[in-house]
């Protein structure tokens, strides 16, 4: 791959809006183009009162916007062969829009009607609240999301911003009115903590002169107060959620963890991958559902964001399993830091994910994910050159002390949900 089409060389610009710019090469050959705002307007941010605000503003930016209409919209994307769409995290939204490469520009120019201004028409209102509504019905009756929600309750505090899920109740959708979300937008949807991230086939300086349409659009230059977490729970406990008419209970194990800025992310990184991210071969899958033949499903994640994080082990297993199966998950979260890594299984779980890393560069959408992630966290343009060799160097005993810092199993919540025996 050349050095002008390797998309792991990315470019910070600047906006004299205040946005900040990331520019990244397409993978070789590809005929598309991705570009995402990434603001400050997570579900972390929604009000007392008015929780879902946040997912309602993102989805509505994407059905109607500036002089388009929710068909208008739809069939102005369908001309330009372009997706729009939106995704929400606890500390950010983002608003992204992907179409072939050679209209680039045109794709810059409808993904600013979506971020700069979206028209929240009453219809679209309406139909945004319905589908959050069933939404938080799916959250209370399947076991899975059930689990996950009590999961992030049991973990962090009242007010903290990763306590809440984000769906809200039919109370605080229902009281959502066009007034509310014109000022969430403008409040959170700023040029100042916002980045434009542009996986392109155009020089730098080229996005910088087309993003300057976006200059006065803003509604509000400065970014909003940073959200601010609140001490976490300090020992375990366990909650159990009875839910009749399953025939499978989910078992959620998680913490609070790190925070992406920190020197032990890669090992901590590295350490989840061992414990259950990698699919197949990690420890969760081979051991809780391969060899025991336990649960149906057995993996782990870690969420490192700006304020911190969390991480969950979880599986879904046969209800008179269950209990065995929280124990089971509990006692590899807890060998992670306490037992050094065996070198062998550190070298096949790290190859796995660098290589894994190779495949993402394949295509537009895939290698674009790496672009946002970098510029969210405002990592240094080269962070993902270097990647490889930064996994490469870490040793069995950094594992260890990275996993008993972020994966801490003395301070686990576990909640079962779903019929329980």
């Amino acid at each position: 791959m050349t050095e002008r089409h390797d998309p792991l060389r990315m470019e910070y610009g600047t906006h004299d809006a205040g946005l900040r710019l990331l520019r990244q090469s397409p993978p070789a050959g590809a005929a598309s183009a991705s570009i995402t705002y990434v603001g400050p307007a997570g579900t972390g941010f929604d009000p007392a009162g008015g929780e879902g605000i946040a997912r309602m503003v993102a989805r509505l930016a994407t059905c109607a916007a500036g002089p388009f209409g929710r068909v208008a919209l739809a069939r102005e994307l369908d001309r330009a062969g372009a997706t729009l769409t939106s995704q929400i995290a606890p500390e950010s939204a983002e608003i992204t829009i992907w179409g072939p490469a050679a209209g680039w520009e045109s794709l810059l120019e409808l993904l600013s009607h979506a971020v700069l201004r979206p028209r929240f028409d009453p219809e679209d209102i309406e139909r945004v609240q319905r589908q959050l509504l069933e939404s938080q019905l799916r959250e209370l009756t399947q076991p899975a999301h059930r689990a996950e929600r009590e999961l992030f309750r049991a973990i962090f505090p009242t007010g903290h911003p990763y306590r809440e899920t984000g769906w809200g109740s039919a109370r605080s959708v229902g009281g959502i009115d066009r007034g509310r979300l014109v000022r969430f937008h403008s409040e959170h949807y700023t040029a100042e903590g916002g980045v434009l991230v542009a996986t392109i086939p155009a020089p730098l300086k080229r996005l910088e002169r087309a993003s300057a349409r976006w200059r006065g659009h803003f509604a509000r230059a400065r970014a909003p107060s940073s959200l601010r977490p609140r001490p976490v729970l300090g020992h375990r406990v366990v909650r159990e959620v009875e839910m009749a008419g399953r025939s499978q209970t989910e078992v959620h194990v998680g913490g609070p963890s790190i925070a992406r800025s920190r020197e032990e992310f890669p090992a901590a990184f590295l350490a989840n991958e061992v414990l259950g991210g990698r699919p197949l071969l990690s420890r969760l899958f081979q051991d809780i559902r391969e060899r025991a033949g336990l649960a149906y499903h057995a993996s782990s994640d870690l969420e490192a964001m700006r304020l911190g994080g969390y991480w969950i082990a979880q599986a879904g297993t046969n209800p008179r399993s269950a209990r065995r199966v929280a124990a089971l998950l509990i006692g590899e979260v807890d060998r992670m830091g306490n037992e050094l890594v065996r070198a062998r299984e550190l070298d096949q779980i790290r190859e796995s994910a660098i290589g894994e890393m190779a495949l993402s560069l394949e295509t537009t959408p895939t290698a674009h994910e790496l672009a946002v992630d970098l510029a969210y966290h405002d990592l240094p343009a080269d962070y993902w050159l270097g990647w490889p060799s930064t996994l490469r160097a870490l040793r069995p005993r950094s594992i260890r002390e990275a996993a008993a810092l972020a994966l801490d199993g003395r301070r686990a919540a576990t909640v079962l949900a779903g019929p329980l025996a």
